[in-house]
């Protein structure tokens, strides 16, 4: 059964562990920065639990607490170095091509909210969607603004043409969740990406799907 009984009027996808699995450039950059640093590098499935949330907070649990006075450092060499191969192993999830077309012929207006910074957002959704499916692309411009802030959802909800009660946040963390959440936006929780079911229920995402064809009858 589609989630939906009729077509959204406007959909807000979050980018990392949503539409692409970018995983392994996220925790390659990291793994190389910290060996700078003489640090220990993390397994790739630690990043699940470490990425969401910005890139201080991603160096920040990478450190852990045995070394914060090289939290700055971290984030002064994670961001180039990640600038430099963002996309080397970056993939689209099976389904979302489909999922995202389908939407688009369908004349549903699509976007992307990111935590992931604003250049390199943009430049992913360039990549892997170079037809302009999505109207509006925002990566983190303003670190206060972040999300769960829900002052750029609801930017690009008013851009959309779309009252916020109207729109649905699609996204894979408890952030997401937390942003639909404080946005006055229906949420739709992925368990395909970084986190798992009990987390998101956790969260209290009202609806949990494990594959985007769950979005829309086939």
């Amino acid at each position: 059964m589609p989630i939906w009984k009729e077509l959204p009027s406007a959909c807000i996808f979050d980018l990392d562990g949503t539409l692409v699995n970018s995983l392994h450039d996220i925790a390659d950059a990291l793994n190389d920065c910290l060996e700078l640093l003489g640090l220990p590098a993390h397994p790739i499935d630690d990043y699940r639990y470490m990425v969401g949330e910005g890139v201080p907070t991603l160096c920040q649990r990478a450190i852990g607490r045995s070394h914060p006075h090289l939290v700055g450092r971290l984030i002064e060499l994670a961001r180039p170095r990640y600038r430099l191969r963002p996309m080397d192993r970056t993939q689209l999830y099976p389904g979302i091509a489909a999922l995202v077309e389908r939407l688009r012929r369908s004349g549903v207006p699509l976007a992307v909210l990111s935590n992931k910074p604003d250049e390199i957002t943009r430049a992913m959704v360039a990549a892997f969607f170079p037809g302009g499916e999505f109207r509006e692309v925002y990566g983190c411009r303003v670190e206060a603004l972040r999300k769960p802030d829900p002052t750029v959802a609801l930017q690009i909800a008013a851009a959309l043409g779309q009252a916020a009660r109207d729109v649905w946040v699609i996204g894979d963390t408890p952030t997401d969740v937390e942003t639909a959440q404080r946005a006055g936006m229906h949420c739709v929780a992925v368990t395909w990406g970084f986190r798992t079911r009990a987390d998101l229920e956790t969260a209290g995402a009202p609806i949990v799907i494990d594959h985007p064809d769950e979005l829309l009858a086939c």
